[in-house]
C-alpha cells in the first residue's frame, strides 16, 4: 500500500504547503470577483469565475486533508520501526485516501470545466459530451490515476488557448500573466503524469504548479493597478 504516497519522503507536508499558497491565490481573486459582480451584477461572468475557483479551491482543501491524514499515519507508525503496523496503518486509510481523492478530482475537473465555459461558446450538447468525459475519466482514475491529470490537462490547454487568443486580441500585461500562470499549470499536469515512474516528476509538478498561481498572483496585482489607474482617471 506504499505506493498510494507518489511524493518523496523528505518532501512529506511541503506539497501541503504549496496546495496552501495555492488556495489562497484562488480564494483571493474568488473574493475580489464576487465584489466586482456587486458592482457591475449585469456582467455574470465575474460570479462565474469567483464560483469556478472557489471549488478549485475547495479541491485542493480536499487534497491537503487527505495527504495530511496519510503522511501522519506513516510517519507516525514509522518511528515505531515495525514493518507490519506501517502497512496496516497505510492500509486502514485507503477509504480515506481514494475517498479524499476523489472528492479533489471531482472539484478540480468541476472547476476547471467552469472555468473554460465561461469563455467558450459552446452548445448545450457539447457541454454534455464534456461533461461525460469527464465522468468515464473520473471511473477509470480510481485505478489509473494519471487518466485525471491527462483529463485536467486538456481542459487547461482549451483555457489556456482562449487566453492567448485573449492576450492576442487586447495586448494587455495581465492577459499575457495569465496565459503564462495556466501554461505552467497544464506543464504541471503533464509532469504529474509520469509521477509513478519517479517520486522526482511529482516534487517538479508541484513546483511548476507552485510557479503557476505565483504567476496567477501576479496576474491578480496588475488587474487591480490596472482597476486603481482607470478610477484615477
Amino acid at each position: 500500500m506504499i505506493e498510494l504516497i507518489y511524493s518523496p519522503e523528505w518532501f512529506y507536508g511541503k506539497d501541503i504547503i504549496i496546495d496552501i499558497v495555492s488556495i489562497f491565490v484562488l480564494l483571493l481573486i474568488a473574493y475580489f470577483s464576487v465584489r466586482y459582480y456587486k458592482i457591475d451584477r449585469r456582467n455574470k461572468n465575474y460570479l462565474l469565475f469567483a464560483g469556478s475557483f472557489a471549488v478549485i479551491a475547495l479541491s485542493f482543501i480536499s487534497k491537503i486533508v487527505t495527504n495530511f491524514t496519510l503522511y501522519s499515519s506513516v510517519v507516525q507508525t514509522r518511528h515505531l520501526g515495525l514493518l507490519t503496523l506501517t502497512y496496516n496503518a497505510v492500509q486502514s486509510s485507503d477509504v480515506l485516501f481514494y475517498a479524499g481523492f476523489l472528492v479533489y478530482r471531482i472539484l478540480m475537473l468541476s472547476g476547471l470545466f467552469m472555468l473554460y465555459s465561461i469563455y467558450s461558446k459552446t452548445g448545450r450538447s457539447t457541454s454534455t459530451l464534456i461533461v461525460y468525459l469527464i465522468i468515464i475519466s473520473m471511473y477509470f482514475s480510481r485505478s489509473v490515476y494519471y487518466v485525471f491529470h491527462v483529463t485536467a490537462l486538456l481542459l487547461l490547454v482549451m483555457i489556456t488557448v482562449q487566453y492567448w487568443n485573449n492576450f492576442r486580441k487586447n495586448r494587455h500585461d495581465a492577459s499575457r500573466w495569465l496565459f503564462w500562470s495556466f501554461l505552467l499549470i497544464a506543464l504541471s499536469q503533464v509532469i504529474f503524469v509520469f509521477m509513478g515512474l519517479n517520486s522526482v516528476y511529482y516534487v517538479a509538478a508541484e513546483i511548476v504548479q507552485l510557479l503557476g498561481f505565483g504567476a496567477l498572483l501576479i496576474t491578480f496585482i496588475k488587474v487591480l493597478q490596472d482597476g486603481k489607474k482607470k478610477r484615477k482617471k
